[in-house]
């Protein structure tokens, strides 16, 4: 039975990854806020000797674009200097075990078809740039030390238990409680125009665990559907769940100093794992969700 250490299982994808990790037979050992902090270099060294793990996944992160622009400081200590924490210690303590560290599909350039891994990375906020200095400190971890790391470029994801900060689960959440007033409403957004792909967190995870069991051609994986929608689109098709006029109203509050207009995965590298689900029947169920709440 191979041993997983997750770091950040707690958060919303980390549910969900244990799950996939537990029914495929892994033990998985949590290391998780605020028992466990990742800058705290002394904590994360106890994390990965006491685990002793085969594999390490780390999903501890800033990972909200707006967060990011909010608290850029905070955001680099995170994503850069926690990744380093962690890669220092599995070098140190495990060093045959195999690292997945995530990153995003905000690290891309702005481009108008499916980026593939090979594409221009210039990412236009803080939580992207992150992301890509994680991604360099990787590549110098295998040189230097001959370590096991695979990084994604992680797509949009959703579902049940995401927050309400990021977008879909915001609407879903707003729709939702207009519909149970059984009165019209308004649902306040930021910018509809922003293309992207979206993909349900399950279709997600299963990937991450065929990554981390799998021998890998590359260092670097987008991780995506392949297919993009407007968030006009996506929320017309929430709004189209309730029963009641909503009102669409457009928040300032709402909208990235930056925001790039499309984004789409070119999924070649992990489409013999991809299981496909259509992203309108997850945010069904997200919707269903906050309406019998």
């Amino acid at each position: 039975m191979p041993v997983t250490l997750v770091v950040g299982a707690s958060g919303f994808v980390g549910g969900y990854l244990v799950r996939e990790l537990v029914q495929a037979g892994h033990q998985v050992v949590q290391a998780n806020f605020p028992e466990f902090n990742l800058l705290e270099k002394s904590a994360v060294d106890a994390a990965v000797q006491n685990a002793d793990p085969d594999y390490v996944v780390n999903l501890a992160a800033i990972s909200s674009v707006g967060e990011s622009w909010k608290n850029p400081v905070m955001t680099v200590d995170v994503n850069i200097k926690g990744t380093l924490h962690l890669l220092d210690a599995v070098q140190r303590f495990a060093p045959s075990a195999k690292v997945l560290l995530i990153g995003s599909a905000e690290e891309y350039a702005a481009k108008n078809s499916p980026l593939v891994e090979a594409d221009t990375l210039e990412a236009s906020n803080p939580y992207g740039i992150t992301k890509i200095a994680q991604e360099n400190f990787a590549e110098l971890y295998r040189k230097k030390y001959g370590m096991r790391i695979v990084c994604t470029r992680s797509f949009n994801h959703t579902g049940i238990g995401q927050t309400p900060t990021f977008a879909l689960p915001s609407f879903c959440k707003q729709v939702a409680e207009i519909d149970k007033s059984r009165k019209p409403g308004k649902i306040y957004v930021g910018n509809l125009t922003a293309v992207r792909d979206f993909s349900d967190v399950e279709d997600v995870v299963h990937v991450y665990r065929m990554l981390l069991e799998n021998d890998n051609a590359w260092a670097v994986y987008n991780v995506g559907s392949g297919i993009a929608y407007s968030m006009q689109e996506l929320l017309q098709t929430i709004i189209g769940f309730a029963k009641v006029p909503i009102e669409i109203v457009q928040d300032v509050a709402k909208m990235r100093p930056v925001d790039i207009p499309y984004l789409c995965a070119d999924n070649s590298r992990i489409r013999k794992f991809w299981r496909g689900t259509d992203i309108r029947t997850t945010i069904k169920k997200m919707f269903d969700f906050y309406r019998n709440a």
